[in-house]
């Protein structure tokens, strides 16, 4: 319920995670431990930012990344981090990033407006700072940042070093869950 995923396609999936290690099920079937970071990664296995978003756009933001983030609170369209610039923001206080912040993930349902607003240029993917996508779910839209888990298979998933920056993330989540360990 809380994943909004049908009962019979958790009955599918719950035998195939089980096989790979990912969950543990007690002699009944119920689900009694989750390793959240075998998750994530068997989730980016099938998942890709720029294949399962709609209209994803590749831009450099010209006066910088900076500049960028400071204005995304003054635009007309909702917009929502995630990927690196999220990652930050999820770390516990006074971590260093392990990469430099060189691409700026960005979901919002209305790309052609935030283009406008912030100024942004058409770009290559190898050559872009800034990606936006129309998200496959709008409920990513409610929130300024993305759930945890989106960005994390966002980071395995996007170009460049970002898999580091998963990685950095799930440890600093392991030190607080358990269930993060593996």
């Amino acid at each position: 319920a809380i994943a909004d995923v049908s009962p019979g396609s958790v009955s599918k999936l719950l035998p195939t995670l089980a096989s790979e290690g990912i969950i543990d099920r007690d002699q009944r079937g119920v689900v009694v431990a989750v390793r959240r970071r075998a998750l994530i990664k068997r989730w980016a296995r099938d998942y890709s930012f720029a294949k399962t978003n709609a209209s994803v756009g590749y831009f450099i933001s010209p006066r910088g990344l900076d500049r960028t983030l400071s204005r995304l609170t003054d635009l007309s369209a909702p917009v929502t981090l995630t990927g690196s610039a999220a990652a930050r923001r999820l770390l516990p206080e006074g971590t260093t990033p392990v990469v430099a912040l060189r691409l700026l993930a960005l979901y919002t349902n209305a790309p052609s407006t935030l283009v406008d607003e912030l100024g942004l240029i058409p770009a290559e993917p190898t050559t872009a700072n800034t990606v936006l996508a129309v998200p496959q779910d709008g409920e990513v839209l409610a929130a300024h940042l993305a759930p945890v888990a989106l960005v994390l298979a966002d980071l395995l998933t996007l170009p460049g070093r970002s898999d580091a920056e998963a990685e950095q993330l799930m440890e600093a989540l392991a030190r607080t869950d358990e269930e993060w360990k593996a």
